[in-house]
């Protein structure tokens, strides 16, 4: 059974090079505290962890 989007679900897509460089618990949390920053703050993550890849991420919440 598929749940769907529901209200205030977040929807995080992101390249490899943020997912190999950040753990999925930091992701998570980062993505969780502040919806508008998260990207930014996602990314800045993956390269004070080596950003030796490209980075891209796409936040999205069902509000």
């Amino acid at each position: 059974m598929v749940k769907g989007f529901k209200k205030e679900d977040i929807l995080i897509m992101c390249s490899d090079g943020l997912s190999n460089l950040v753990p999925q618990e930091d992701i998570f949390r980062l993505a969780k505290e502040d919806i508008e920053l998260a990207p930014k703050e996602l990314i800045n993550e993956a390269n004070n962890n080596g950003g030796y890849d490209n980075i891209t991420v796409v936040v999205i919440k069902n509000i």
